[in-house]
């Protein structure tokens, strides 16, 4: 049975692009194709505001806005509009329901770098992260359609990174170019008061030695189960977030592959640090495994 993959759509040409990306990839990962397209109310826009004189109005714009859709995406080469659900209702809530309803182990979704305080209003992408367990492609619109030929994978010590580096290497075949990256923060980072960046500069140094040799040694055994070259793996020291997408920008990467440890509702909240960092400013598609 065919894994199935949940592709969220918008009628763009930046959606357009997010499509042959999900449709090369469940070509040659041999997966079925899902698609939606949700259509947020147009009294959704305005919660403080009373349509009730106007509801007919909306109503009518609204069935206008879904057939509008329905035929943008009937123009789309190779897209199979009987795949295409379009609906209407909360972008997080519908592609979540989707998800849930087709059993999808993947979501493919189009992300656009933020700044300033767009990062703190969320997005659909990062709200879908935050609902589900499945795994999410979010695809950049400056990317290239073709194969990932430069990836960039990020692993910790954590149990995870087995995982996370057997799928990478679903997507490393064939690729020119691979890192394993993991991020080590330094210590006097973590601890940076005047005593412990002084008095204890010797130990810091000892221990941060060790705890790269153990990283080192963790990450090599787990890439060699995943079948993946063990001379690809290179330790970082700074901030996850930086390190990360300064291995992608370095390495020209087209593809990152990052992991998610989200058990629950905290963890969930708290995604943000490291994949929301990533996705804030990635160059490049980014595939969040869970």
């Amino acid at each position: 049975m065919k894994d199935n993959i949940l592709v969220a759509l918008e009628p763009t040409d930046e959606s357009v692009h997010v499509f042959n990306v999900a449709n090369r990839v469940a070509q040659k990962h041999d997966q079925s194709l899902n698609l939606i397209n949700v259509v947020r109310p147009v009294v959704a826009h305005y919660p403080d505001v009373s349509f009730a004189h106007l509801a007919d109005s909306a109503y009518a714009w609204q069935r206008e806005v879904v057939r509008g859709n329905k035929e943008f995406f009937a123009q789309v080469p190779d897209l199979d509009t009987s795949q295409l659900d379009v609906v209407e209702g909360n972008p997080v809530h519908e592609i979540v329901q989707a998800i849930e309803k087709t059993n999808a182990t993947m979501a493919v979704m189009g992300v656009r770098n933020r700044s300033g305080l767009q990062k703190l209003l969320g997005s659909t992408a990062l709200g879908v992260l935050n609902s589900t367990d499945c795994d999410l492609l979010a695809v950049h619109p400056d990317s290239d359609a073709g194969d990932y030929r430069r990836i960039v994978v990020a692993v910790d010590t954590s149990s995870t990174a087995g995982a996370v580096l057997a799928k990478a290497a679903k997507f490393a075949s064939g690729a020119q170019h691979l890192e394993i990256i993991t991020v080590i923060v330094p210590l006097a980072h973590l601890y940076p008061t005047p005593y412990t960046a002084t008095a204890t500069a010797f130990s810091f140094t000892e221990f941060g030695d060790f705890a790269e040799k153990r990283t080192r040694e963790i990450v090599t055994e787990a890439a060699a189960q995943a079948g993946l070259p063990t001379e690809a793996v290179a330790i970082r020291t700074g901030d996850p977030k930086d390190e990360i997408v300064a291995a992608a920008k370095e390495g020209k990467a087209d593809l990152i592959v990052v992991g998610s440890d989200s058990k629950g509702v905290i963890s969930r909240m708290l995604l943000g640090s490291t994949a929301r960092g990533v996705l804030d400013r990635t160059p490049c598609d980014v595939l969040v495994c869970r």
